[in-house]
């Protein structure tokens, strides 16, 4: 009776080992979805949702994937709207979504459900969440925020290695953190408080043990690194990661990029372009890239290529592409295409291109110099370069413009005290941007190094009067490294 006590205890014990073990591994019609989804192949990936909905219609596994693919590929129909039509885009896009998910939601009774498919309502109702704070609909969205973290913490008491859990806890621990005002207010109300490290902390352990969430919770840290803590560096292997396994998103490569450019890294750029085999790197992208590295032609025809398709540029990046034609042109003494394209320019461009042409010895000077910090030159030619500075005095704009790259190029060369004293001045530039890339730098050089606590507390102080909630939340490292 004993050993068929025994035997019986095996048995249970092996089938909840079991259990245990398949929950949070996509199975292979899973992982056919989620290669298609996150390679921006929406179709391939709606197909099979498709049909495994019609087979399996009473869970919401195969309803989470496709609404999944509808976010994801909401940004690529909202960037394909004409520049005047993406206000309203939006709003229609966003409500197809919420009617569909509501809908979804509806369908289900959370109770007769196994511990897989409520991780999968539950990251329904986080999208739900995220879907309603686009439309502003903040009471919505925290409702739907707090029923995706009961379901999410119910899961990790019955499985605590169901690391999946943490993506949508950790979201909704670290977007809560950013509200202010109202939003803030009516989070507070439906028992969301916001934690910042605590939400961090969450999404890296669902990026680094979670199986399900892998693509979501990479693009999570991207987005939170680059976007709202200003960090680039950190952002970096995140990036890396998920495009070694989705090569063909172009919306993150695109990122990326732009990523490397902040950081000055263009020798990875370098690498990606000559070996972009599927044409994944955008015309815009090759532009300024060859506008970097002093390739003017090059910088030229591939921003006028780039404005074949202007709609499908992203916010500003028309004029983007027109002034590094203008300029490219100037260089080059094309008057005819300085002509038909500097009348096109934005008022700030207009500016900043005539700013250098009234100041041409300058302003060449310092197009050399950010070539020579693009191109990896040696460093003494840079140095050298530097020696042979004009003179800033009457052109405060200019001189503002040459502290920041002389403070790029000492951090590139890892001299952190030079960088330093170059980037405090700039820091007293008057142009947001100039200050802003300052403030970035500055928190970088005092993680990285020791410094005096005067000096980060001074820097503190300034980031404090600056209207940037990036350096503001960046500098709660700061905050927490020199105890202050």
């Amino acid at each position: 009776m004993l050993k068929k006590m025994l035997i019986t205890a095996g048995i249970i014990l092996f089938f909840q080992a079991s259990l245990f073990s398949n929950t949070g591994e996509p199975d292979a019609i899973e992982q056919k979805i989620i290669f298609h989804t996150f390679n921006e192949e929406f179709d391939q990936a709606r197909a099979i949702c498709l049909d495994q909905i019609k087979l399996n219609p009473n869970i919401p596994k195969y309803y989470y994937y496709l609404i999944n693919v509808k976010v994801i590929e909401y940004y690529q129909k909202v960037r394909e709207l004409k520049p005047e039509n993406r206000s309203e885009g939006r709003k229609v896009l966003n409500k197809e979504i919420i009617d569909y998910t509501e809908s979804v939601i509806d369908k289900f009774d959370i109770s007769k459900l196994d511990i897989n498919n409520k991780f999968y309502l539950g990251m329904i109702q986080g999208y739900l969440a995220r879907i309603y704070g686009v439309d502003g609909s903040w009471w919505s969205a925290f409702k739907s925020g707090k029923k995706s973290k009961n379901i999410m913490e119910d899961i990790l008491k019955a499985d605590p290695n169901f690391f999946d859990a943490y993506l949508a806890l950790g979201m909704i621990y670290y977007y809560a953190d950013r509200m202010s005002g109202i939003t803030s207010f009516i989070a507070g109300i439906l028992g969301l408080p916001g934690d910042r490290e605590k939400g961090l902390n969450y999404l890296q352990l669902a990026y680094q043990k979670g199986k399900l969430t892998y693509g979501q919770s990479a693009l999570t840290l991207c987005e939170v690194y680059s976007s709202l803590e200003g960090n680039d560096f950190a952002s970096i292997p995140y990036y890396e990661a998920f495009l070694k396994q989705y090569p063909k998103n172009r919306r993150t490569l695109s990122s990326y990029i732009n990523t490397l450019m902040n950081i000055w890294d263009y020798k990875k750029i370098e690498t990606l372009i000559k070996n972009d085999k599927l044409n994944m790197v955008d015309d815009l992208m090759k532009a300024r890239f060859n506008d970097m590295r002093g390739e003017k032609e090059s910088a030229v025809r591939f921003a006028e290529k780039a404005l074949q398709n202007e709609n499908l540029l992203f916010r500003g990046g028309d004029n983007s592409a027109r002034y590094i034609i203008t300029f490219n042109s100037w260089l080059l003494g094309d008057n005819n295409r300085i002509k038909k394209y500097e009348p096109l320019l934005n008022t700030d461009s207009k500016e900043r291109f005539a700013l250098i042409k009234n100041n041409e010895k300058a302003g060449r000077w310092l197009y050399d110099l950010s070539v020579k910090i693009a191109s990896d030159k040696p460093y003494n030619e840079t140095e050298m370069h530097l020696s042979l500075k004009p003179d800033f005095s009457n052109q405060k704009v200019l001189e503002n413009q040459y502290n920041l790259l002389s403070g790029a190029f000492y951090f590139k060369s890892n001299q952190y005290d030079k960088s330093e004293s170059f980037l405090l001045a700039a820091l007293q530039s008057g142009s947001d941007r100039e200050k802003n890339t300052s403030g970035k730098y500055l928190i970088e050089i005092y993680m990285r190094q020791y410094k005096d606590k005067n000096k980060v507390k001074k820097l503190l102080d300034l980031i404090d009067d600056m209207d940037n909630d990036q350096l503001k939340y960046r500098s709660k490292d700061l905050e927490k490294k020199y105890n202050l």
